[in-house]
């Protein structure tokens, strides 16, 4: 009975000595970096989703012939 009054006594003075509720507080509760990488995961996720509706709806990209003195484009590929 009295060894573990002792070893109650002792866990209590650690606890206290290293702030171990503010250790578990921190690790276990949400905090500002949760919310942020929450925040973060939606952005992200909205962002994917756009890009796919962006390229169902892109056309294939163009080809141009370019010409060989003033480097413009001069007229567009014919398609095979």
């Amino acid at each position: 009975m009295i060894p573990a009054i002792i070893a109650q006594a002792v866990v209590k003075l650690v606890a206290k000595q290293f702030k171990l509720d503010k250790i578990l507080s921190y690790v276990e509760d949400p905090n500002d970096a949760d919310q942020r990488i929450d925040e973060l995961e939606l952005d992200v996720f909205t962002l994917k989703k756009n890009v796919q509706e962006l390229d169902k709806i892109a056309h294939e990209p163009r080809e141009f012939i370019v010409c060989n003195n003033c480097k413009k484009k001069v007229k567009e590929k014919n398609k095979k």
